[in-house]
C-alpha cells in the first residue's frame, strides 16, 4: 500500500512539473502572439510594453528583440535601441546587425562600436569559444590516454606527454582568458562618468545614451567600466547590461 502511494506521488509530481513547464511555454507563446498582433496593428508603444514584460521573464525570440530595437529607434531612444540590437546579436549571431549598430554609432557619434581587424578576430574567436573548448578538452583527454597507454606498455611517453601538457596549458589559458567580456549600453542621457564609486568622486565626463562600454566590475550601486582606456564608474541604473 505504501509503495503504491509513493508511486502515485512520484507520478503526480512529475505530471505537475512537466505540466507546469508546458503551461508556462503556452502562456509565453500566447503573450508573444498578443504583442505581435499589436505590433502588426502599428500599436508600437503597447506592443513594446508587452515585449518588455515578456523579456523580464527571460523569454524572448530574435524577431521580438529586433522589433523592440525598431520601436525604440522610432521613438528616438537610441540607448535602448542599441541595447536591443546587441541582445538580438547575442540571440541570433546575425552579423548584418553589426552594420546597423555601426551606422547608429556613426550617426550619433557613439563610442564602443569600432570594428578593427583585431575586433573582428576576437568576435570570430568568441563565436567559436565553446566548440574550441570542447575540441581542446577532447584532444587533451586523448593525448593523456595515449600517455598512460604507452606507460602501461613500458614505452617512454615523453613526446606525447609534452604535447599533452602544452595542450592542457592552452586549454587553461583559453578558459581563463577567452570568455567574451561583459558589455553594457549607456541607457540614459547626461550620464555621469566618475573616477570613483562615490557621488563625491570627480566627474570624468558627462556622456549621452547609446555608448557601449566594457564592464570590469561592480561596487555596490556602481558599475566599473572602461572608458577611453581608463577605469570609470557609472551608476548601475544608467547602464543596460548586455546579457540574456
Amino acid at each position: 500500500m505504501q509503495s503504491r502511494v509513493l508511486k502515485f506521488l512520484a507520478i503526480l509530481g512529475l505530471t505537475l512539473f512537466f505540466g507546469a513547464g508546458s503551461l508556462h511555454a503556452q502562456v509565453g507563446r500566447f503573450r508573444l502572439q498578443q504583442a505581435d498582433s499589436l505590433y502588426g496593428k502599428k500599436k508600437y508603444t503597447q506592443s513594446l510594453d508587452h515585449y518588455a514584460s515578456i523579456l523580464s521573464q527571460h523569454e524572448y525570440s530574435p524577431a521580438m528583440l529586433l522589433k523592440m530595437a525598431y520601436i525604440e529607434e522610432g521613438l528616438n531612444r537610441i540607448g535602448p535601441a542599441l541595447y536591443y540590437l546587441n541582445l538580438y546579436y547575442l540571440a541570433s549571431n546575425d552579423k548584418q546587425v553589426l552594420d546597423k549598430m555601426e551606422e547608429l554609432a556613426t550617426k550619433y557619434n557613439l563610442k564602443g562600436y569600432d570594428h578593427t581587424d583585431a575586433d573582428r578576430f576576437l568576435t570570430f574567436y568568441h563565436d567559436y569559444y565553446l566548440p574550441l573548448s570542447i575540441g581542446l578538452a577532447a584532444l587533451a583527454l586523448l593525448l593523456l590516454s595515449i600517455t598512460f597507454a604507452l606507460r602501461r606498455r613500458g614505452r617512454s611517453p615523453i613526446a606525447v606527454g609534452i604535447v599533452s601538457m602544452l595542450v592542457l596549458l592552452v586549454l587553461v589559458v583559453h578558459i581563463n582568458l577567452g570568455e567574451k567580456p561583459s558589455t553594457g549600453i549607456v541607457g540614459n542621457a547626461n550620464t555621469y562618468l566618475m573616477d570613483g564609486p562615490s557621488p563625491g568622486a570627480a566627474v570624468i565626463s558627462v556622456i549621452d545614451e547609446g555608448h557601449r562600454v566594457e564592464i570590469v566590475g561592480h561596487r555596490d550601486v556602481w558599475v566599473q567600466v572602461m572608458w577611453n582606456g581608463t577605469t570609470a564608474y557609472i551608476k548601475g541604473n544608467n547602464l543596460l547590461s548586455v546579457s540574456l
